[in-house]
């Protein structure tokens, strides 16, 4: 069992992600979790709950106010699947979730790294190539929107995710197309 944060995101593992915690129940989390225990997000829009999560580590304490509320960055380590939502961890502000963990291979197909390579060519970004190792990398290089995300993380397999992380490129490249045709008619005229 882990205690469990609703929020309106999708944390991918290998992502960092800054925090602000101040209702009493997630300051609660906070001091149970602060010397790296694992607790798990849990994307939650209008009251639905999505049924994978991630699990993550305060990977690092920004400031503690005197009012006890304090800006964290956590750090996705793992997939989970939601087996049980619990309202209340025993004897905590903060709910629970029993959760099976998902072990998905991370390994980057040949067509995915050859798809992303072409991108970043096309981005102001640069390739770390020492960091491009695993699919959630490449995942977070490309920004995802939040549903996305929570696509990715349901789909439960590599190939399928490599299959996914290949059409986001594909279509994000078709977007940028059609904006530089934008930008350019607006040249024009």
């Amino acid at each position: 069992m882990f205690a469990v944060f609703p929020l309106n995101i999708v944390v991918l593992p290998e992502e960092s992600v800054a925090l602000h915690l101040f209702e009493p129940r997630y300051r609660q989390l906070f001091k149970d979790h602060k010397d790296g225990g694992e607790f798990v997000i849990l994307n939650q829009v209008r009251g639905k709950r999505a049924e994978y999560g991630t699990l993550v580590y305060i990977d690092q304490i920004v400031n503690e106010f005197p009012d006890e509320t304090v800006d964290v960055i956590v750090k996705g380590s793992s997939i989970v699947k939601i087996e049980k939502f619990l309202d209340n961890y025993p004897d905590k502000l903060y709910s629970a979730v029993e959760v099976n963990i998902q072990n998905i291979d991370q390994k980057i197909s040949d067509e995915l790294l050859k798809e992303f390579e072409m991108f970043l060519t096309t981005s102001p970004k640069r390739m770390v190539k020492e960091n491009c190792n695993s699919i959630f990398y490449i995942a977070n290089r490309l920004e995802l929107e939040t549903s996305v995300k929570d696509e990715l993380i349901s789909l439960g397999s590599n190939k399928k995710m490599n299959n996914f992380l290949i059409n986001q490129i594909r279509m994000l490249k078709k977007i940028k197309e059609q904006e530089d045709l934008l930008n350019m008619n607006f040249h024009l005229n």
